[in-house]
Parts: structure tokens; C-alpha cells; sequence
């Protein structure tokens, strides 16, 4: 038991070598409401047509918003925005509506689903595939909507938050 927790840790550090961005997930949920999480996982998968995609852990307190949601949205969090992140990473289901995250959002297509108002990126998304794979849904959205914005990214490496600054 102790060579697979052994095993289990040094894979997850290697894989911390491979620095990412940091993005909000936000959805809306008929009964629960607005909520957001905190992914790295966050890929664009094709240009034309325009499809990104995240993976959520089966496990997530926060899975039957996210896995079953047709529209979600996509905020490209900005350097000055790890608390934000700390926030809606934490092991624990957070309401959006209870911070200031979702406090003056809008939405940049036809989708239902919330984005920051101040994010480096944001992306209207409606869900076009879900697989189940190992111990995640991997969930693929077509982009309804997106604009971006000038500034320096919040990225994630090694287990630590970091920048990625323009030039």
C-alpha cells in the first residue's frame, strides 16, 4: 500500500512539471444555483469548429453541477487572481453567488452560463461531448462566445502559483 501512495505522489509531481494556466469554470444549476471551480486542465481542442475542454474528478463535491451543465463558462484567470483560485479549489463545494467572483459577471454569447467580468479570457461554452475516462469526465463545449484582454496569466507549476508576464 505505502509503494502505491509512494507511486501515486511521484506521479502527481511529475506531472507538476508540466506548467499550465489556472481558468474558473462557471455554471449555473436549475436547483444550486451558480457555481465555479478552479481547473488546470483547461485545452483547446479545435480551431474550426472552435471546441475546448476541461476534466472534472468523479469525485468532485461539485460534479453533479458541472458534469450535467449544457452551458458553462470559461475565465482565464489573471495574475493578481490567486485568491480567487485558492477559493473555488478548495475541497469543499463554494456557491458562486457567495463571492464577489460572481458579482457583476456577464456572459459574451448566447449561453446561459456566467464569466468573470474581469478575467484575462472568458469563453461561453455549451457542452457537445462528455467520456468517462479513468477517474474524470473529460467534458468538450463548442465556444458560443470569448474576448480577451491585455495583462499577465496565472499559471500553476509544481504545485505552486506563479506569472506569466507579457513582454
Amino acid at each position: 500500500m505505502d509503494g502505491d501512495i509512494e507511486q501515486g505522489m511521484a506521479y502527481r509531481r511529475a506531472l507538476g512539471c508540466f506548467p499550465t494556466g489556472v481558468a474558473l469554470i462557471t455554471a449555473e444549476a436549475a436547483e444550486a444555483g451558480a457555481w465555479a471551480i478552479t481547473v488546470n486542465s483547461f485545452v483547446s481542442v479545435s480551431l474550426t469548429p472552435r471546441l475546448v475542454m476541461w476534466s472534472l474528478d468523479h469525485g468532485s463535491d461539485r460534479y453533479a453541477v458541472f458534469a450535467g451543465a449544457l452551458d458553462w463558462g470559461v475565465s482565464i484567470l489573471r495574475a493578481d487572481q490567486e485568491g480567487l483560485s485558492s477559493r473555488f479549489a478548495a475541497h469543499r463545494a463554494v456557491p458562486a453567488e457567495d463571492h464577489e467572483v460572481y458579482r457583476g459577471t456577464r456572459q459574451t454569447g448566447d449561453s446561459a452560463a456566467p464569466v468573470m467580468a474581469e478575467a484575462l479570457a472568458r469563453f461561453d461554452c455549451r457542452t457537445v461531448a462528455r467520456h468517462h475516462v479513468g477517474d474524470h469526465i473529460l467534458i468538450v463545449g463548442e465556444v458560443q462566445g470569448f474576448d480577451a484582454f491585455v495583462g499577465d496569466a496565472l499559471t500553476y507549476f509544481r504545485g505552486r502559483y506563479g506569472v506569466a508576464a507579457t513582454r
